[in-house]
C-alpha cells in the first residue's frame, strides 16, 4: 500500500497544496517492517490540481497532511485516493500508524492537528497561537 505524506524535515507538513516535498511510503501489508520511503521534491509544482495529479501518477492509496482544503480533498477522492488530514508530528510514525489502522481519528473537518504522534496535541485552526505565543507548526493553533 502506498501512502504519501506532505513532508518537511521529517515531520508532516501543514498543507497539501503548498508542500515542497512529499514522502512516498510503499508498505508491504504482509510485513509492515518491509517498506520503502522516497522523497519527491515538488517545489516546481503549484496548487491542488498539480499535487493531486502527482498522487494519482504515484498510485498512492492515501495522502496524509496537516491541513487540506475542500477542493484538494474532492480532487483526491475523485481519483480514489483517501485524504487524511489533521495531523502533525513525525511523518514515518504517522504513515505506519495509518497503514496499520492505529492512527487516531481526529474529529471535525481536519482543520486541526491533535492526533499525530508527537504532535502539538490540540490545535484548533482558529488563527491564534499556542499559549506561549508560539505557532504549533501545523497551520492551526494551540490553546485558543
Amino acid at each position: 500500500m502506498k501512502v504519501a505524506v506532505s513532508y518537511k524535515d521529517g515531520e508532516i507538513f501543514e498543507h497539501f497544496g503548498h508542500a515542497e516535498c512529499f514522502a512516498i511510503y510503499d508498505f508491504d501489508l504482509d510485513d509492515i517492517s518491509n517498506s520503502t520511503k522516497r522523497l519527491i521534491d515538488v517545489s516546481d509544482r503549484h496548487g491542488h490540481q498539480a499535487m493531486a495529479d502527482l498522487m494519482k501518477a504515484e498510485d498512492v492509496a492515501a495522502v496524509l497532511s496537516g491541513n487540506m482544503g475542500g477542493e484538494a480533498k474532492a480532487l483526491l477522492l475523485s481519483y480514489g485516493i483517501v485524504p487524511v488530514v489533521g495531523y502533525c508530528g513525525d511523518a514515518d510514525t504517522a504513515a505506519e500508524l495509518l497503514v496499520t489502522g492505529r492512527l487516531p481519528v481526529v474529529p471535525g473537518d481536519g482543520g486541526s492537528c491533535g492526533g499525530g504522534e508527537g504532535g502539538c496535541g490540540g490545535c484548533s485552526g482558529c488563527g491564534g497561537s499556542c499559549g506561549d505565543g508560539e505557532d504549533c507548526g501545523c497551520g492551526g493553533s494551540c490553546g485558543c
